[in-house]
Formats: C-alpha cells, structure tokens, sequence
C-alpha cells in the first residue's frame, strides 16, 4: 500500500476515534486513555534501547498511586519540567556529544521523568481563571484537550506543508528533513490560525497568549528534534510500526512532551 494511503488511513482512524470519545466520552474514558497512550509511550521509549521491561511494569503500577495519593504539585512540576527541557535543548544542540552519551547511561531514568509528567499533566488540564467556561472533570474539559491536539497538528502540518513547498535550508543534522522554511511558516501560519481561532469564538486573548503560543511552537519543535536525535543515537528509523504510515506512539506524542508543561501554566493563568 501506498505510504500517503497509509498515513492518510491511519489519521482519519485516530481523528474518528478521539470525535467519539470527545462526543460520548466520560471521565473515565479519558483517563483510560490517558494511562494507555502513557504506559505504551514508556514502553516504547525502552524497547529504543533493548530495556527490559521492569522499569514499564513499575511506571504502569505507580502512575495510578501517585494520582491517587495527589501529592505532587503541578505548578511546580510545569516549571521544573520546563527547565529540564531548556537545559536538555540547549545540551543538544551545542554539547552533542555529552548529551549522547548522558542520554545512554540515564535512558530509562530521563524517559520516566518524561512520561510521568505527561501522564500527570494531561490528567489534570482543566483552567483555573480564563474566559472559557470550565468544571472540575476532565469530561468537562474537553475543550482544552481538544485545543492542545488541534495546536500541536497545526504546527506540524503547516511545517510539513511549509517544508515542502518553501524548503532548502536545513535548520541541523540531526533530522535532514526539517528547513527554516517549513519552520517559519508553521510559526506564521499557526499564530494566524490562533488568532482566527479565538477571534471565531470571541475569546478574549492578549499578547501575552501570542508570547505563550511562540514559546510554546519553538518547544513542540525541539520536542520532534529532540526524538528525532535520540533516534539517531539508537540507528532506528522509527520507535515501533503500531501506527502503518507514522510509526510507533512516540513518533505521533513527541512534540507533547516539552510542550505540555508550559500549555499547563498556560491555561492555568
């Protein structure tokens, strides 16, 4: 089958089960699926590097419990994470060599402080003071989630589009494919989109919001590069094939995870 079929098959399956659990979904949908994307991303991140599958059975079983306890702040945890990802950008990009073998010797270790994050942050989007209207669940959140996804597939699509159109100067080594060109449009197409978006739906947004959507737009980018070097360390093309046309959940999550932590603070204002 053609590789465009395939990609095109699988988008419109993914698209046509989130419209449904958006639709008919419960709390208990989402967390469900929330637990599963987490878990499967995690054992994803260790078959990269042949791990044994201990440190997935332990991620599975604590996830669970540490929601259950509530004992971590999130605020602090959208800040510390941010910092983490500052740090691990700024050491690929300019010290390569040390980060490569960092990332080997705390594989499984960076990959759980990834995950749990994620897990714990998407558990618990919901705004505390903007102008949407908002309930205590993540059912009647919905909207945010919804947003999140529909942000980070805009960026992605426009660069795509943008790349191929206008691309010829690579940004780094580290993944060939991606130009300035299909950058700089993405960011002006998606700032665009936002504020259509909004102006649409009259809700209020400020500069503040664009500062936050370019920040935001640079972290979903260095999230894909960040896969995209972890990948070259290990010599894969993709981290799994569960997805025909994408390859495994992580080549699907990754512009997520240094993203989610400020998209938290974000709405959280």
């Amino acid at each position: 089958m053609n590789e465009l079929i395939k990609r095109t098959i699988t988008i419109l399956l993914l698209f046509s089960l989130l419209a449904l659990l958006f639709i008919y979904g419960n709390n208990e949908a989402f967390y469900l699926l929330i637990y599963i994307l987490s878990a499967l991303s995690f054992y994803e991140w260790n078959q990269i590097s042949s791990k044994k599958n201990t440190s997935t059975i332990v991620f599975i079983i604590l996830m669970p419990i540490i929601i259950y306890l509530n004992v971590i702040n999130l605020f602090y945890l959208s800040l510390i994470m941010l910092i983490f990802w500052l740090i691990l950008i700024y050491s690929m990009i300019f010290i390569k060599d040390y980060t490569k073998l960092f990332v080997k010797k705390y594989f499984s270790i960076i990959g759980f402080f990834i995950f749990t994050s994620f897990y714990l942050l998407l558990m618990h989007i919901y705004s505390h003071g903007n102008d949407l209207s908002f309930n205590f669940n993540f059912a009647g959140n919905k909207y945010y989630f919804l947003f999140l996804i529909t942000l980070v597939s805009s960026i992605d699509i426009f660069a795509y589009i943008s790349g191929k159109a206008f691309g010829k100067n690579k940004i780094t080594n580290i993944s060939p494919n991606k130009t300035f060109e299909g950058y700089i449009g993405s960011y002006c197409f998606t700032i665009l989109f936002f504020i259509l978006l909004f102006n649409c739906y009259q809700i209020i947004w400020t500069y503040f919001d664009l500062l936050y959507l370019t920040i935001f737009i640079l972290l979903a980018f260095f999230g894909d590069l960040f896969m995209s070097f972890v990948k070259r360390i290990y010599s894969i093309k993709d981290t799994n094939n569960i997805l025909p046309g994408h390859g495994g959940i992580l080549d699907r999550l990754d512009s997520y995870f240094p993203s989610l932590p400020l998209f938290y603070l974000w709405i959280m204002i």
